[in-house]
């Protein structure tokens, strides 16, 4: 084991004569990659090894660090303010505002060890693309006002065969579409719930673009940083 169908993105077993995946023959898949290389052209074929470089590592750890900071500030600012005005005001005593800060404090807590354990690079998978869906849906506020919008889903399923599924509306941030219109039926795909572009292609031969994984910015597939943030493209 350790090699991989440049095809499909399988391991293969040693010696294997075809992929037991997609049952591509492996010498005609070296035949293919020689042929490539003889004209010096990327293939851009296989998962990036990028996600260990030190600059990726250390950027993935600022932008870690710039949370923390935050959330810790937040966590206790609640329990503080009730505690200050408890102690200027006798609107409010003092135990109420032990109960009340406090209270509001652990949810802001628990907030942010559920995003922690989310985001945790332990929980990446590989996986492919088995469907895609729109639904037309609506809302309505409560000033009776209805908003129609597109959600946006895509059905993956594990290498373990587990079943997951990305959901996106067509309210909110621009780059709603981003994996919607990315992704393919097909594709095989490694999940980063550490970066801001979760999904990665194993095969981007046939790509033009490729997607920043910090920014989500979409980049031309010859380029090797991002235009906007200048981060490692993962190639």
């Amino acid at each position: 084991m350790g090699k991989f169908c440049t095809n499909c993105g399988a391991e293969l077993y040693d010696n294997a004569v075809f992929c037991g995946k997609c049952v591509m023959s492996v010498a005609n898949l070296s035949q293919s990659i020689g042929a490539v290389s003889n004209y010096n052209l990327p293939r851009y074929i296989g998962f990036s090894e990028r996600i260990n470089d030190p600059e990726v590592i250390k950027q993935i750890e600022h932008n870690n660090k710039k949370g923390r900071g935050c959330i810790f500030i937040g966590i206790p600012l609640p329990f503080i303010i009730f505690l200050i005005v408890s102690f200027v005001s006798e609107e409010i005593r003092t135990a109420d505002a032990l109960v009340f800060g406090g209270g509001i404090s652990v949810v802001f807590l628990l907030f942010y060890l559920f995003g922690s354990y989310l985001t945790n690079a332990k929980r990446s998978w590989d996986g492919v693309v088995i469907d895609k869906k729109t639904k037309n849906k609506s809302r309505r506020f409560r000033d009776g006002e209805v908003q129609n919008y597109i959600e946006y889903t895509i059905y993956f399923r594990t290498d373990s065969g587990k079943k997951e599924y990305s959901v996106s509306n067509s309210y909110g941030a621009p780059d709603y579409r981003d994996y919607y219109d990315y992704l393919n039926v097909g594709d095989r795909v490694r999940y980063h719930p550490q970066l801001a572009f979760k999904y990665e292609k194993y095969d981007k031969s046939n790509d033009s673009v490729i997607p920043c994984m910090f920014c989500k910015t979409m980049n031309d597939i010859k380029s090797d940083r991002c235009e906007v943030c200048n981060s490692l493209l993962f190639k």
